[in-house]
């Protein structure tokens, strides 16, 4: 029974899963969000950068043979170079990021993830 009771309360209480300020609505959320974006952007604006995600290496070689004894072929074909990956990512992601999350939070959200 307690079960059933505690499934109830939290099916009644909703999910709210995001940026929620007790007694904000959404167009002021817009606004905010807005700003924090901006004010995030300018301090820790885009900087791209090429990292270097998997070495260069050469495959090793390897030989095929045809034919049936007496008459068979060998042919030893070499390793090939496989070229590094490269792959472009931004260096100031993560603190545009954490300062987005600190103007929230200085506004009064708070991030919810799960049962209100």
């Amino acid at each position: 029974m307690k079960k059933l009771i505690a499934v109830a309360a939290l099916a009644l209480t909703g999910c709210a899963i995001g940026w929620v300020r007790p007694g904000g609505t959404p167009s002021e959320f817009d606004h905010d969000r807005f700003d924090c974006q901006r004010q995030a952007a300018q301090m820790y604006p885009p900087m791209m950068m090429q990292r270097q995600i998997s070495g260069g290496y050469v495959t090793p070689s390897h030989t095929q043979c045809y034919g049936y004894a007496p008459n068979i072929s060998c042919t030893t074909y070499p390793g090939v170079f496989v070229p590094p990956q490269w792959a472009l990512e931004d260096a100031n992601e993560d603190n545009r990021s954490s300062q987005y999350n600190a103007c929230l939070r200085s506004l009064g959200y708070e991030f919810h993830m799960g049962f209100k």
